[in-house]
């Protein structure tokens, strides 16, 4: 199960609302500081996502909580988002290769075409898939546990002046 943790900024019926930050790998990777993109990560904060989480355990707005989604689920959405219109474009591009070069002799923009469709009708296709997936709980994340309040910068949290020797 993938972890992660969020803030809870609504309370309903059943049901929390919590913002979580997304997150990025490059905070761990050795080459950081020298590659493009961990230095545009740092510059331009990651984005915050509203998530509804239905739950029978109690919690308060500002409350600390850890949410969980199955790695099962997070492989099939991927599969779906970034395969399926891949595959879709490449078979594209070998039937345009096969009817308008091979049969035809004829030029290569009908490959280019033919491959541009076919990756649309994949992306379609993904688009629809997904939105029947929306409802299964399978693909929603879980509340594993409330944390609790978060510690706020202004609380004491050791109580000596410096360091001990």
């Amino acid at each position: 199960m993938m972890r992660s943790l969020a803030t809870v900024v609504a309370v309903g019926n059943n049901e929390l609302t919590v913002s979580c930050q997304q997150q990025t790998s490059c905070g761990s990777c050795a080459a950081q500081n020298s590659c493009g993109t961990g230095i545009v990560t740092k510059a331009i904060p990651g984005r915050s996502h509203l998530v509804k989480i239905a739950t029978q355990i109690p919690a308060k707005v500002g409350d600390v909580v850890e949410i969980g989604l199955s790695e099962r689920s997070m492989l099939h959405s991927a599969v779906l988002v970034y395969v399926l219109p891949l595959l879709f474009l490449v078979v594209g591009a070998a039937l345009g290769q096969w009817w308008f070069v091979s049969i035809s002799g004829g030029s290569e923009l009908g490959v280019i075409v033919t491959s541009l469709v076919s990756g649309g009708v994949g992306l379609l296709l993904a688009r629809r898939l997904a939105a029947r997936l929306e409802g299964n709980l399978a693909y929603k994340p879980n509340l594993i546990r409330v944390l609790g309040s978060p510690i706020s910068a202004d609380q004491v949290i050791n109580g000596a002046s410096k360091d001990s020797d």
